[in-house]
């Protein structure tokens, strides 16, 4: 990447704003990276199944509001609900006065793998990304996310 000028009046050109957003899909890729090889080795999960489980609540969830809350396609979600289920990490529950929905609930030992799992993947944040970092960068980091996601 180009070194910035260092005056604050010049704007970026449309490549330096390209080549940051290169940046941060090569950060999230590597970051991802260290993610899948620590929860495949430690947990026999992959990402998107440990994302999954992050996002059903103790209370349950249903799967029409689930599918908003993981980035899946619908039928993508239901294969993943299915394995997880054979794998007896979630479990189907019936929803008191609707037959036609389910609540998706953690079993036991889904909770047993998901604090495992969130162990190893704050351990892998940190070894890809927060120890390159000081407090103040991440901070920062953080404050910039926070600000275009919520824009």
């Amino acid at each position: 990447m180009t070194e910035p000028d260092n005056k604050d009046s010049s704007p970026l050109r449309t490549r330096e704003k390209v080549e940051i957003w290169r940046s941060v899909m090569e950060v999230h890729a590597a970051v991802l990276r260290e993610i899948e090889a620590e929860l495949h080795k430690n947990h026999s999960l992959t990402a998107r199944e440990f994302d999954t489980l992050v996002n059903i609540p103790d209370d349950g969830v249903k799967m029409k509001d689930l599918v908003h809350r993981v980035v899946l396609s619908q039928s993508a979600l239901s294969r993943l609900v299915d394995r997880l289920q054979q794998r007896n990490l979630i479990m189907k529950t019936d929803v008191p006065g609707d037959s036609r929905v389910a609540l998706l609930r953690l079993t036991d030992e889904g909770r047993t793998v998901l604090r495992a799992a969130a162990r190893s993947n704050a351990a892998a944040v940190e070894r890809a990304l927060s120890s390159r970092l000081d407090q103040a960068e991440m901070l920062t980091l953080g404050q910039l996310m926070d600000k275009v996601r919520n824009s």
